[in-house]
């Protein structure tokens, strides 16, 4: 596979624009590229759908476990985790990995759901939890009674080895918001019309039913983590990668805090990038 070292350049204009031509020269390829921060590397893979995607992150939770079997994960919900969560069900059944040592947390919650099937501890109970050998005990949720106390059991099982990211089309990742503090913790966080518009699919289309709260890991806490993997297979997330990949910090764009990590892989699938 080829590489291309992308290096740090100035004014921001230079860099946002140089940032948009790499990205579409390259969504033409499979290939992973690097830009480099000093000591930082983000690496960009484009793969040509969220199948592919789910098969080569798969691999890296695998590889995690095979190393370390009790290893700290931390997990995303919605659309785009899914191939990946098939995948490492896959290689439990067939005795490649086992999470019966592992611990995982999870990114957030919604505060008050009406619809117990929509909150993320029945997602992951049905698309990953009830299909591999973790012990239930060992899966995590923040609560929102305690939200400080979720940061404190993570660093009480050693820190994230690898935590798992989506992206929102403004840029927010786990339930971080556009202004959020880029060294908060976990919090309570009041969701934004865009957010409650995005999560209407899962409420009948109706925003209205979607839970206006929430309790996320802070952008902080996910800063903690070891290695941070960040996918988006969805064309509507074009601008919010843009601004991650310009390697400028934005508080309007929280995705953007990724730039302060020495450990990040970014998968995108190619028709983010049309």
């Amino acid at each position: 596979m080829r590489e291309n070292e992308v290096w740090e350049t100035k004014p921001r204009f230079f860099v946002q624009f140089f940032a948009i031509v790499v990205v579409f020269v390259l969504a033409k390829r499979r290939i992973l590229y690097k830009i480099k921060l000093g000591l930082k590397t983000m690496r960009i893979t484009i793969l040509h759908d969220e199948k592919e995607i789910g098969a080569r992150v798969a691999e890296i939770f695998v590889r995690l476990l095979n190393e370390k079997p009790n290893a700290v994960l931390g997990f995303a919900t919605g659309s785009s985790p899914l191939p990946i969560y098939a995948e490492l069900v896959k290689a439990c059944r067939s005795g490649r990995i086992s999470f019966r040592e592992a611990t995982s947390f999870n990114l957030d919650e919604y505060l008050a759901c009406p619809d117990k099937k929509q909150t993320y501890r029945y997602f992951m109970d049905e698309n990953l939890f009830s299909q591999i050998d973790i012990r239930e005990s060992f899966t995590y949720f923040p609560s929102p009674k305690h939200p400080e106390s979720y940061d404190e059991a993570i660093e009480k099982a050693g820190g994230v080895d690898l935590q798992l990211l989506g992206i929102g089309r403004d840029g927010h990742i786990g339930f971080n918001e556009p202004g959020a503090a880029f060294d908060s913790k976990t919090h309570i966080v009041t969701l934004t019309p865009s957010t409650l518009e995005a999560n209407a699919r899962f409420f009948d289309d109706d925003p209205k039913k979607v839970p206006t709260k929430a309790v996320s890991m802070g952008l902080g806490t996910i800063l903690k983590a070891k290695h941070i993997v960040l996918i988006a297979d969805d064309p509507s997330k074009k601008e919010a990668i843009t601004k991650l990949m310009s390697h400028q910090e934005d508080i309007s764009s929280p995705a953007t805090v990724l730039n302060r990590h020495s450990n990040v892989d970014v998968f995108l699938s190619e028709s983010v990038l049309r």
